[in-house]
């Protein structure tokens, strides 16, 4: 099962609850940072311009917030497969050499996912006692977003590494190469 759309379940979350429920959070946490980043910015327009009198912390939380957005919703794409991707050469391959283009792709995600996950939980641990100016958060907790992040991509490319090896008739490019053939 192909979704045809990013909130209908893609094969593994049709199958494993848990998935779903780590899937769903992480689109539930995106609205939220989202949601969180537009309030904060509207604070900030109004104290700036109706009360001439700017609040520096709307700012850096904002700031913040669209941090871990970006990285939450990194891992929301990857378990959906719905990232930006140049497909001119899948789309000429037959469906066995898109899944083997596929899965090598995944793998490049695997070891680079897990390289900054690694990593950036050392620059997270290092930056333990600084703070933020403004709200005096500790930059660790910000810094904490990318290796959420990371973990979370490294987590659906295993996920999807599987679907390519155990189900290839299930990998998305392997399906529409495989409709086109059928044409």
């Amino acid at each position: 099962m192909i979704p045809e759309h990013p909130d209908e379940p893609d094969f593994l979350e049709s199958r494993s609850p848990l998935l779903r429920t780590v899937v769903n959070a992480e689109r539930v946490a995106a609205a939220a940072l989202l949601s969180l980043t537009l309030v904060l910015v509207l604070i900030q327009v109004i104290s700036r311009y109706v009360f001439s009198s700017p609040l520096s912390w709307t700012e850096e939380l904002a700031r913040f917030a669209l941090v871990w957005l970006t990285f939450i919703s990194a891992g929301f794409v990857m378990a959906r497969r719905l990232h930006v991707t140049v497909d001119l050469v899948a789309a000429k391959l037959s469906k066995r050499a898109a899944v083997l283009m596929d899965a090598f792709a995944m793998l490049v995600v695997l070891v680079v996912s897990a390289a900054m996950t690694v990593a950036g939980t050392q620059f997270a641990l290092s930056a333990a006692r600084l703070h933020a100016p403004a709200t005096d958060i500790p930059m660790s907790v910000v810094y904490t977003a990318a290796v959420l992040g990371f973990a979370l991509i490294f987590l659906h490319g295993v996920l999807n590494t599987f679907v390519n090896l155990r189900h290839p008739e299930k990998v998305p490019e392997a399906m529409e190469n495989l409709e086109k053939e059928a044409i």
